[in-house]
């Protein structure tokens, strides 16, 4: 009878086995935890850019509505009433109710945790958050020659308000611990309107327009 030989694997081969599978686990796990960091940070950034589109359309929606009336014999008149480069009040007539209200946008902590967020205040009924986590807003003013007015705005100059030039920065709800932000950020007139700290973690959008306050009325 003939005896087959049935030596199995060294040691050394089971170990030159194990390193390699180790090797191709570790890229595996390494892969897999860069693919999630990365959706987790397109999420962070998703949902400023998503915050930040979705506050400037009521935003800009209301300016839009903002105009002065001409023919005012005695107030309250319609147009704007306070106008500074980060908060702004105007009386207009609501499209639904064609009643006169006055609308107030500004900075304020709505949830009491350090985080600045823009408001919305009708009638004076209180604020309503438009844009969460606020780093930064600047309002510029326009006169129907282009010409820019000088904030704040006196009272002979609110009526002569036709373009509000916006600048929104916000940053994301969790910050980043292995993201340092060195990015300036700038008005559309090139000035500066907010540095992050070099220690800050947080990722952040912006977003600037221009928008034409037609007379409405």
């Amino acid at each position: 009878m003939t005896i087959k030989n049935q030596l199995g694997y060294s040691l050394v081969e089971l170990l030159v086995s194990l390193v390699i599978g180790l090797i191709i686990m570790g890229g595996i796990y390494l892969s897999a935890t860069s693919q999630e960091r990365n959706m987790n940070i397109e999420d962070r950034v998703g949902e400023v850019q998503a915050n930040l589109r979705s506050g400037l359309y009521i935003l800009e929606r209301d300016l839009r509505s903002a105009g002065y009336d001409p023919t005012c014999a005695s107030p309250p008149c319609l147009g704007f009433t306070n106008a500074t480069s980060t908060s702004f009040s105007f009386r207009r007539r609501n499209p639904t109710t064609n009643a006169i209200e006055t609308i107030t946008y500004g900075l304020y902590d709505s949830q009491g945790d350090g985080d600045m967020d823009l408001g919305r205040n009708v009638n004076g009924s209180g604020n309503q958050p438009v844009i969460l986590n606020v780093d930064a807003v600047d309002f510029v003013y326009f006169d129907n020659t282009g010409t820019r007015l000088a904030t704040p705005l006196t009272p002979a100059n609110l009526n002569n308000i036709q373009i509000v030039e916006i600048t929104l920065v916000a940053h994301s709800e969790i910050p980043d611990p292995n993201f340092t932000s060195s990015q300036t950020f700038q008005n559309l007139q090139g000035e500066t309107v907010f540095i992050p700290s070099s220690s800050d973690h947080f990722r952040r959008r912006s977003i600037r327009t221009r928008v034409l306050c037609r007379n409405s009325f």
